[in-house]
């Protein structure tokens, strides 16, 4: 039996009636899910990103042994897999409300070196280990939702600015309609992104897709919102021929050989992933995340043949909380951020924290 006095025991007792329905209180508390920077905040983000592609040529029907061959050669010259490595920051800073209730958003992205490896470990023929050219984009959050947004910097110069402009207002969108959801513990809320962007010299609406990641709460600790995410993506893009194929398939279908040529070849790619986000309630700071995302790529050739690719990506981040003031110039990325989860497979949060120390 045991000698633990009777005295002790019902203050214990009565410790924990008292605190039980707080406690019960707490966990049941509805959060908001918002992810817009709050005015006179600044933030840094630190991502490592990882994918690993493994790449297969699949030759047409009734092609010749000298075709296959020659298939073959070119497979061979690459070894797989291919793993690509970058790092990236992303500062952002919101200003403080203007007269009219607008918050004026300003965003840096840097990037580290990108490595482009074969399976033996050296460096992928003719791209060499470089750094990314950096972007920043300029915007004012005007009832909730960011508008005027304007694109600047090297690294949005290398694509088109309607594409560019596109992907952002959508992204954007997207997150306009999640924000502000209400959620419990255990319950969902979903973001999609339907993405119908221009391509240059192709018709509006050649290409189409649809990405969808769903925040599902699993507790709240500490001010803390802990969530798992599971996404999906599902995208047909329609991409111009290369020239010399074209008029090659072109001459071809002129002399009866072959069917009319066709004006675009369209990428297949669907995928989907498990991930978590820890967002710290008090400041909307996203502390850490992680996603786990396999995509599955098929795009047939302009000589009938098709292309086989398997993508594994696996990428983590953590965040920080920078003292409000103007933004500085943000630093070169580390090449592993500090405490970031490793994330080869779907685990908890916690699990991936505990691995890293």
């Amino acid at each position: 039996m045991s000698h633990t006095p009777l005295r002790r025991l019902v203050p214990a007792a009565c410790l924990s009636l008292a605190l039980a329905p707080a406690l019960a209180l707490a966990d049941d508390a509805p959060v908001t899910m918002n992810l817009m920077p709050l005015p006179g905040t600044q933030q840094q983000h630190d991502f490592r990103i990882k994918a690993v592609t493994d790449m297969k040529f699949k030759a047409r029907e009734g092609a010749s042994d000298e075709e296959i061959q020659q298939i073959n050669a070119k497979m061979g010259a690459v070894k797989m897999p291919m793993t690509m490595t970058l790092q990236m920051s992303q500062r952002l800073q919101a200003g403080k409300k203007d007269a009219q209730g607008h918050i004026p958003v300003t965003a840096r992205i840097e990037y580290g070196t990108m490595e482009m490896r074969m399976g033996d470990g050296d460096l992928v023929p003719g791209m060499p280990a470089k750094r990314m050219p950096s972007m920043q984009f300029n915007a004012d959050i005007i009832d909730g939702r960011y508008e005027n947004i304007r694109l600047s910097g090297e690294g949005a110069a290398q694509l088109p600015p309607q594409m560019m402009e596109g992907v952002f207002r959508k992204t954007f969108d997207a997150l306009a309609q999640m924000n502000g959801t209400p959620l419990r513990v255990g319950e969902s809320v979903e973001m999609p992104l339907e993405m119908n962007v221009p391509l240059p010299s192709l018709p509006g609406g050649s290409n189409a897709g649809k990405m969808s990641a769903r925040y599902t709460l699993t507790k709240v600790e500490a001010g803390v919102a802990y969530f798992d995410i599971g996404a999906t993506m599902d995208f047909k893009l329609d991409l111009p021929m290369p020239a010399a194929a074209a008029s090659a398939a072109s001459a071809a279908s002129a002399a009866g050989d072959a069917a009319p040529a066709p004006a675009s070849l369209q990428l297949v790619m669907t995928g989907s992933g498990t991930g978590h986000l820890q967002l710290r309630l008090a400041d909307r700071l996203q502390q850490r995340t992680d996603l786990d995302l396999r995509m599955d790529m098929r795009m047939p050739m302009p000589d009938g043949h098709s292309m086989q690719m398997n993508l594994q990506m696996d990428m983590a981040g953590v965040g920080k909380a920078l003292p409000a003031g103007p933004a500085k110039p943000t630093s070169k990325p580390a090449s592993k951020p500090a405490t970031t989860p490793a994330s080869p497979t779907a685990k908890s949060a916690g699990d991936k924290a505990k691995a890293a120390k």
